[in-house]
Formats: C-alpha cells, sequence, structure tokens
C-alpha cells in the first residue's frame, strides 16, 4: 500500500482550527469596538485633558491683607462760619462743624487705621494769654463708636495736631472700654467729628489763616489674589466670596 498522502487530505491538514478563527474574529470586532468608542468620545476625551492640563498650570491663589479706601471727614473753616459763643444774640451750637461717617467691619478685618492732622494758626498764642479754657473757641473732637454705641477712643484737640495716628489690631486697643474682646465685633463703627473754627481774609497776608482739620479711618481686610484674572494689584476682598 503506497504511503503517500492524497493531496486533499494534505490540505484539510493545513487548515487552522475553527476554534482559532472564531477566537481571532472576536477580537477583531471588539477592537473595532473600542476604536469607535475612542473616536466618539475622543472630543469630551479631548476637553477634560485640556482642562486638566490648564488647571495643572494655573498658580495658587494667594491671600493678602490690603487696606479698604477709607472715609474721610476734612473741612476748611470760612470766615464767619463759626461765631463766637460768648456773642450776643447767638443761636449757634457749640460745634459749628458736626457729622458722623459708618465704616463697615466684618470678621475678615484684621486692622482699624486712623489718622489726623489739625491746624489753628496761633493756638501756641491764644493759649498763652486765654489759658487752657479755650475748648468752646478752637476745638477738633474725635470719637470712634462700637456697632452697640460705646466708646472705643476719643481725642479732643485745641491746637495744631501735625499728624497723629491710632492702629487698632482688636478691640483690646480701644482706650473707653468695658469688657474688651479679641477681634473686631461685626457691624457699623460710627466715626464723630465735631468741630469750631475760625477764618481771617486780613489785608496783611500774613494775618490772613484758615482752621482746618482731616480727619481719615479705613480697615485693612483679607484679600485673595487669583492670578488668573488679576491684574496686579488687583484682588478680591475674602467676604465677597463667602
Amino acid at each position: 500500500m503506497s504511503t503517500e498522502r492524497h493531496p486533499f487530505y494534505t490540505r484539510i491538514q493545513d487548515i487552522p482550527p475553527l476554534r482559532n478563527n472564531v477566537s481571532r474574529a472576536a477580537s477583531s470586532v471588539f477592537l473595532s469596538l473600542i476604536i469607535l468608542l475612542s473616536i466618539a468620545s475622543s472630543g469630551c476625551m479631548g476637553l477634560a485633558m485640556q482642562r486638566e492640563l490648564m488647571e495643572g498650570m494655573r498658580d495658587d491663589p494667594r491671600e493678602e491683607i490690603v487696606p479698604v479706601e477709607p472715609i474721610v471727614q476734612a473741612h476748611i473753616f470760612g470766615q464767619n462760619e463759626c461765631i463766637l459763643p460768648s456773642a450776643e444774640n447767638s443761636n449757634q451750637e457749640t460745634d459749628c462743624y458736626s457729622n458722623e461717617s459708618t465704616i463697615s467691619v466684618d470678621e475678615t478685618v484684621s486692622k482699624m487705621l486712623l489718622d489726623f492732622s489739625v491746624s489753628f494758626e496761633w493756638s501756641s498764642t491764644v493759649g498763652e494769654l486765654l489759658g487752657n479754657n479755650t475748648d468752646e473757641l478752637r476745638f477738633v473732637e474725635i470719637t470712634l463708636l462700637k456697632p452697640n454705641g460705646e466708646k472705643c477712643w476719643e481725642y479732643l484737640a485745641t491746637s495744631s495736631v501735625g499728624q497723629m495716628s491710632l492702629e487698632l489690631r482688636s478691640e483690646s486697643d480701644c482706650t473707653v472700654s468695658i469688657g474688651n474682646s479679641s477681634g473686631f465685633t461685626n457691624g457699623n463703627w460710627i466715626l464723630q467729628v465735631r468741630a469750631r473754627g475760625y477764618a481771617i481774609a486780613a489785608p496783611i497776608d500774613t494775618l490772613s489763616f484758615e482752621d482746618e482739620f482731616r480727619v481719615s479711618l479705613w480697615v485693612t481686610k483679607k484679600c485673595i489674589v487669583f492670578p488668573e484674572i488679576h491684574s496686579e494689584g488687583e484682588c478680591t476682598f475674602s467676604s465677597e466670596l463667602e
């Protein structure tokens, strides 16, 4: 008997098993599905990746302590604006200037600052002639009130003051207070100013003068700098983010 194999038998043997063909077909289908899903979602995936990259490139926000725009009371007295208290038939109150301002304080306030200056021409000479009883003639009285109406600080100037400053880091720095506590009470603090002054327009310039004063009050607050949106010197107060 011949041992030579029939050509048909050889070709059948060379064909891979059926189960291998099925496995390869399934793999191809699965790969095709993955590719289709990737293409369909490439836009969203791209945006997400870009967002993550941008977030990683942003600088972290930083906190700064900055002053709020101050409230200011300033006045230059005019001639005949204030009448001497001893003048006959005078119905004018002792303080011919009187005003008050409010400044909002919250838990983000870290400091309160107040500065003032007073110019009373020849005040030292007048004091020598009339003694210290000049409070009703020329004066500037400054009072800082807490939201509950209690006095925190006050000052009475009856002569020129070049420049004075007051710094409060908490209510415990108040000089007129009962039961001080750390930090500042939330609410509207009130700056009151009473004053009396004079002005003379004399024929000789050296004899002319105008009494005047200036009082400024402001607070410093926490402010957040977001580098991606803020320019140099800009920030957003943390109280506005709450």
